[in-house]
């Protein structure tokens, strides 16, 4: 298969992505069942936010692209901007008018990819089952969600990807619940190491975009890096060292629970 993460974020048309792969998607390529998933999964949620208006008693009607960019003033804190708006007009319109759904759902998708040891697919059930014990943590469910939470953890950071790496941030964060002062910077630690594997932190572009639509002290010039500097303030020293030490251990192999 082509290199179909690329594939995913250059692409204007979430149908002709979708139909590139979907046939791969079918014989259990990981990725393309997680980048399918992930396109369906943003047509379903950002395309019906913003040009599906459901009133009670009557039928569903599409928004003009008019309509859905006004939106953006009035939900506020969303991170998209009016030109965002027609982005997902374009790649998603096709996929959402098309009856009977043409490639599936995103939930089977995701299901797929996780089957199939997708690092990525391993990340989202990651965080989602570390969120899930945060709830009851002292019971017998919140500690087994847990254990399941840090295998998956374990599996996924094998494959020393920066993406991987910046998105176990969450997971690390959300197991570290019972430690408030660690929350903070278990959060960071990963995110910066997942800056510092690569050149120019390219993974972690589009999260640094969104940020900068909500956050008044972001500006357009910022990089990833200096969006970190700032997050952190006066622990940045002893973040970066224990990113670049979170970094050697994932290199070598030697992450264990006390990382996570």
């Amino acid at each position: 298969m082509p290199d179909v993460r690329g594939q995913f974020r250059v692409s204007k048309d979430y149908w002709d992505f979708a139909q590139r792969i979907h046939e791969a998607a079918k014989r259990g390529d990981g990725a393309s069942q997680y980048y399918l998933s992930i396109a369906l999964d943003t047509c379903e949620n950002l395309y019906r936010f913003y040009f599906i208006e459901q009133r009670a008693g009557a039928r569903a009607r599409i928004r003009t692209l008019d309509e859905a960019q006004q939106l953006t003033a009035t939900r506020r804190g969303s991170g998209y901007t009016t030109d965002d708006v027609q982005d997902i007009q374009t790649r998603c319109q096709r996929i959402m008018n098309t009856k009977p759904p043409p490639f599936g759902n995103a939930r089977e998708w995701m299901a797929a990819a996780l089957a199939s040891g997708y690092p990525l697919a391993q990340v989202n059930a990651s965080v989602y089952k570390a969120l899930q014990g945060r709830g009851n943590p002292a019971t017998e469910a919140s500690r087994a969600a847990h254990s399941e939470a840090r295998a998956l953890a374990f599996d996924a950071v094998r494959s020393k990807d920066p993406e991987v790496v910046w998105w176990l941030a969450s997971t690390a964060a959300f197991l570290a619940a019972d430690e408030p002062n660690e929350v903070h910077k278990r959060q960071w630690i990963w995110r910066m190491a997942a800056c510092l594997r690569e050149p120019n932190c390219d993974s972690m572009t589009e999260w640094k975009v969104l940020l900068c639509e909500v956050d008044s002290q972001c500006h357009r010039d910022d990089t990833v890096m200096d969006v970190i500097r700032r997050g952190v303030g006066n622990d940045f020293d002893d973040i970066e060292r224990r990113a670049r030490e979170l970094n050697k251990k994932i290199d070598t192999g030697t992450i264990d629970e006390s990382d996570i």
